[in-house]
């Protein structure tokens, strides 16, 4: 049983299935042993897997939307794929309680052995009124959102008749200057620039703007890269507060903790993360802070045949002495480990430990534009441009997806792109203004006068 559907999740999945199958005991497989044989499933909040690095580019329209996302059973050949959310583990009984989102009914799940890979969820508690008033740029929702709203906060400017309202309606403030917060504030200066100038009637001047706490973005790629990203950044006219942070988000901006404000209509959080409260149900090890803490085996101490690894757990490095990083490229090495040791344990035979030093980190400042560290060699501008969009087009899964992104990526270079909000607005049957819609909007002939807001099965 694997729970969660990122990378590492979907990398553990794959594993069991193509050891188990080569073995003969993968349930359904051609002379598989029914003594013997094993159902791998997935469990998911939703059907497909999420690209989580190339959300950015969702930002500014460079990539579509649906090819950022891969059904998971056709990324998962001869894995069962159930969608649901996890209420609860039962380690003593192994048994999961998975809820459906359709009919909110529960259904009970047994398994022989459970590898953890929920993630995380976003942390909103650090600052005041971030909860309330900041969009995070997590998901792929929160990405279509951003775009939206940030098109739609230039249609708004354009009719603003108070300078001051125009200007708050136009500035952006971007929370976190990590390699999400950067990609986020480029991408997203970009989208704002380029839109701008299809408003022939009026002169807009979009502002994006990032605050973070340090000297320099990037830090973790080292002083050199940390001072190229913020000089690029600075040339592509992005307001960097640096040295600072946020102490409480209002609706109409943010307060710093210098005691100056910025008046913002849209402020974004790329910063916190918060164990998934799943993990809270499985009596075992925790930090401090919530978080599994299994050995470098994945195996969490305390119960049998379970393994929890990628951003849900806390992991130390026998290297460094330090919990491994929470990225992609872990996970996506991670998830095959567990998978190996899993079976290994089914088996009767030895794990073994995690052991994998990181290659390096890319992250996209723009246009043409990117730094990273490659196996110890620094990289910048058009050359880490070009090994950032050739990694990750390498992991992408499945050749269709990768077809699609290349052609995203070749037609954003020849075409001029298409700058449009795309509505959610549904059909409206029955009276009443739903979000984003102005009051008086017309009501399709014979409305329900009285109807629930979704329809239920």
């Amino acid at each position: 049983m694997v729970a969660g559907g990122g990378f590492a999740g979907v990398s553990a999945a794959q594993e069991l299935s193509k050891r188990l199958r080569r073995q003969r005991r993968l349930v359904g497989v051609r002379g598989a042993d029914p003594e013997r044989s094993f159902e791998v499933v997935l469990l998911n909040r939703d059907n497909y897997f999420v690209f989580q690095p190339l959300l950015a580019d969702v930002i500014s329209g460079v990539i579509a939307t649906t090819n950022v996302v891969v059904p998971l059973r056709r990324m998962l050949k001869g894995v069962s794929v159930e969608v649901g959310f996890l209420d609860s583990v039962d380690v003593k009984a192994r048994q999961l309680r998975l809820r459906h989102r359709s009919r909110n009914s529960v259904s009970v799940i047994d398994y022989d052995a459970l590898i953890v890979a929920v993630g995380s969820v976003t942390d909103f508690g650090g600052v005041a009124g971030m909860a309330e008033n900041a969009i995070p740029g997590r998901t792929l929702g929160d990405a279509l959102y951003l775009r939206k709203r940030a098109l739609d906060m230039l249609e708004e400017a354009r009719i603003e008749d108070d300078p001051a309202r125009r200007e708050q309606l136009l500035t952006f403030v971007v929370v976190g200057g990590g390699s999400t917060g950067v990609e986020v504030a480029a991408e997203l200066n970009d989208l704002v620039e380029l839109a701008a100038k299809s408003f022939r009637d009026v002169e807009l001047k979009p502002r994006v703007v990032l605050v973070h706490g340090r000297s320099i973005v990037l830090s973790e790629l080292g002083e050199r890269l940390g001072r190229y990203t913020t000089k690029k950044l600075r040339q592509q006219r992005i307001d960097l507060r640096l040295g600072r942070r946020v102490r409480r988000v209002m609706s109409d901006g943010v307060e710093l903790d210098d005691g100056s404000q910025i008046a913002a209509a849209t402020v974004v959080s790329t910063v916190g993360n918060a164990p998934n409260p799943l993990t809270a149900t499985i009596e075992a090890g925790h930090d401090a802070r919530g978080w599994l803490t299994p050995d470098a085996t994945f195996a969490v101490a305390g119960v049998e045949n379970v393994w929890a690894l990628g951003d849900c757990a806390s992991i130390v490095d026998p290297r460094t002495g330090r919990p491994m990083p929470a990225t992609a490229q872990h996970a996506v090495r991670e998830g095959p480990h567990a998978a190996r040791n899993v079976l290994a344990a089914l088996d009767g035979e030895a794990q073994k430990p995690f052991d994998y030093g990181q290659l390096g980190m890319l992250v996209s400042v723009g246009r043409f534009k990117a730094v990273g560290d490659v196996l110890g060699v620094k990289v910048s501008g058009l050359i880490g441009w070009f090994l950032w969009r050739t990694y990750y087009l390498l992991r992408l899964p499945t050749i269709d997806r990768r077809i699609r992104v290349m052609i995203d990526w070749t037609l954003d270079l020849l075409l001029q792109p298409d700058i449009v909000e795309i509505s959610m607005r549904r059909t409206r049957s029955r009276p009443g203004e739903a979000p984003g819609e102005v009051p008086g909007e017309p009501v399709s002939a014979g409305a329900r006068q009285e109807a629930e807001d979704e329809l239920t099965l």
